[in-house]
């Protein structure tokens, strides 16, 4: 296996200098990737999704996995960060090295797959849309799955790519089984890859069919199944997940606005309701020239290559597809739903116009060219937009309000919600951290913090022993404090607001 990932071996003809340093300048794009995404990661605020990623992380396993079956995603992802930081530490540079880490291992099994698919030479000129893919990029530095969700996608495309290839025998057999076992640990990752390994199975039935092969005889089926059997364990968990209402309410259908905003997203780093006229524009050239590319390509490659750019565009069309028609019944679409497949999305552009250059006009050059600079420009745009929050319409800056409170015996930390207090948890961790809710018993994402004794009721009551408040909310929030606390000092981060209220 080793020996097949960091080495080619040419036969019977003269190697170019392409394929002789493929891995060199693969590991080059990475290291430019991983350093990009590094020093962009850095400059962000953990917000709650991440909070709650390394809260869960810092529980014993056994309770981390309880939790876990009582939010909305399944464990692995949250033992393998627990795992990580006990190794590397809990900084935000060791955090976030492990989401980069996954990313660049997906940046490495795309070029890989590539290779497999259609030579060196395709694989390579199809890299930069994939190092330069501002949408990845912003996900590669999140301290959550999805990045290593994306990396078992697309190790798990490499290895099926391969044991289609292979001749039946033990090495078919091998990598069958390895298929199955990445199926399901990308399940145990995220849900959301079951579509993908829809994706794969549509395509493969489909070869099936072109080549007149039995279907119910094929490997691959074998495979599906002990993937689900690897994942029964956990099913029971994954079925009370369904109906426990602790899916956040920031789903949308996915409309032909939020069609657009994927494309938008992945070259400009821009949701559809922000472009201006010059960006529309820009979206518009961005898909007349992949359609005129992706005709050109499927016109040009061979039928076996033919069909592994099928195998590309589902990758990413399917998943879309499917979320638009479950749209129609229940809104489950999130940008950073569709993270993991995006790699796929953009291999395949990198491929349609690697193939397209090949003998093509000045104008085609041009356009590539042109495509790779939006690229660019979408990167920039993520260094200056950050870790933006498109849904709650925030920038997280916890980070910085953290700063604000002063945390010792004659004065308390009070969030206004538990999303709050779980954001402040991570930068204030020797810090008691009170916050209010109504409900008595917390579900989903703020389980962590059901049955705190930090947990107040009354703010007028329970805080009016300590000297100084620390009042942290978002907007125009606001509680009741202790009748003899009057506000000395408000400092304001965005939307995240730190007041201060001191005893008379």
């Amino acid at each position: 296996m080793i020996r097949t990932l960091f080495s080619h071996l040419f036969q019977g003809r003269k190697v170019t200098w392409y394929e002789r340093h493929f891995m060199w300048i693969v590991l080059g794009g990475i290291v430019l990737y991983m350093v990009i995404a590094m020093a962009i990661g850095l400059q962000q605020s953990v917000w709650f999704d991440e909070a709650y990623s390394i809260m869960l992380a810092k529980q014993p396993a056994a309770q981390l996995v309880h939790l876990t079956a009582l939010d909305t995603h399944p464990p692995f992802y949250y033992l393998l960060l627990k795992a990580w930081a006990t190794l590397f530490g809990w900084s935000e540079f060791a955090l976030r090295s492990l989401s980069i880490t996954g990313a660049g291992l997906a940046v490495l099994f795309a070029s890989l797959t590539a290779r497999r698919m259609f030579g060196a030479r395709i694989a390579l000129l199809a890299l930069p849309f994939i190092v330069l893919a501002p949408f990845l990029m912003r996900y590669g530095f999140e301290i959550r799955m999805y990045s290593i969700a994306a990396f078992i996608g697309m190790a798990a495309t490499y290895v099926l790519v391969r044991a289609v290839q292979t001749k039946e025998g033990r090495e078919q057999w091998l990598m069958w089984g390895l298929y199955a076992v990445l199926v399901a640990l990308g399940t145990y990752t995220l849900y959301y890859t079951v579509l993908l390994w829809l994706a794969h199975f549509i395509w493969l039935a489909w070869t099936a069919r072109q080549a007149k092969s039995s279907i119910l005889h094929a490997p691959w089926l074998r495979s599906y199944l002990l993937s689900v059997l690897l994942f029964l364990p956990w099913l029971p968990a994954f079925v009370s997940q369904i109906s426990n209402g602790a899916l956040a309410a920031i789903s949308q259908p996915l409309t032909i606005d939020n069609l657009i905003g994927i494309v938008s997203f992945e070259f400009l780093y821009q949701p559809s309701w922000q472009l201006n006229a010059v960006a529309s524009l820009l979206v518009v050239f961005i898909i007349v020239t992949l359609v005129v590319f992706s005709m050109r390509a499927f016109k040009k490659v061979p039928a076996k290559q033919r069909g592994y750019l099928g195998l590309l565009a589902m990758y990413v069309a399917v998943p879309i597809v499917v979320v638009a028609v479950v749209s129609l019944a229940r809104p489950m679409y999130v940008e950073r739903y569709l993270a993991h497949v995006a790699i796929g999305g953009m291999l395949y552009v990198g491929v349609i116009v690697a193939i397209s250059l090949q003998k093509a006009s000045r104008t085609m050059k041009i356009a590539a060219g042109v495509l790779v600079l939006l690229l660019v420009v979408g990167v920039i745009q993520l260094a200056n937009v950050g870790n933006y929050n498109f849904q709650r319409l925030q920038r997280p800056m916890v980070k910085q309000a953290a700063l604000v409170p002063k945390c010792d015996a004659t004065s308390s930390v009070f969030a206004a919600d538990p999303y709050v207090a779980i954001e402040l948890a991570y930068y204030l961790p020797n810090c008691q951290i009170y916050f209010y809710s109504q409900t008595a018993s917390l579900k989903g994402g703020y389980a962590p913090l059901s049955d705190s004794p930090l947990h107040v009721s009354d703010s007028s009551k329970e805080l009016a022993s300590s000297r100084t408040i620390y009042f942290v909310y978002y907007d125009d929030q606001g509680l009741k404090m202790p009748a003899e606390h009057t506000q000395t000092s408000l400092s304001k981060f965005d939307a995240l607001t730190v007041a201060t209220f001191s005893a008379e």
